[in-house]
């Protein structure tokens, strides 16, 4: 068996998620989180939902369904209403937006 046709060991896979999970961070927090939020206009408009919704506690800005603070779960591109009455994007433009992470990140 030649060393091409070897895979990684397993801690050789640590090693490397792991250093891709750190570079990620890095790339997040260097972009200050915009790419992990959903844009301005989806935000107004789950904002806008919630607020609409009985289980809205405008006092503490909290779903009383899932007990999340509002603002920053709206924000949050990959989470959704617990009642459905807005979901997260698309997988199709998660992936999209995560390509475009993985090749700024390499640039």
């Amino acid at each position: 068996m030649s060393t091409e046709d070897k895979s990684p060991s397993f801690g050789e896979k640590a090693v490397n998620l792991a250093k891709f999970s750190w570079d990620l961070i890095k790339y997040v927090q260097s972009t200050n989180g915009a790419a992990l939020t959903v844009t301005d206009e989806v935000y107004a408009e789950r904002i806008k939902t919630c607020q609409g919704c009985d289980r809205f506690d405008i006092l503490e800005n909290e779903c009383k369904e899932c007990g999340c603070y509002v603002p920053m779960k709206a924000k949050m591109i990959l989470d959704s209403c617990p009642l459905d009455k807005w979901t997260s994007v698309s997988e199709s433009e998660w992936e999209e937006r995560f390509s475009n992470i993985q090749k700024d990140m390499e640039a």
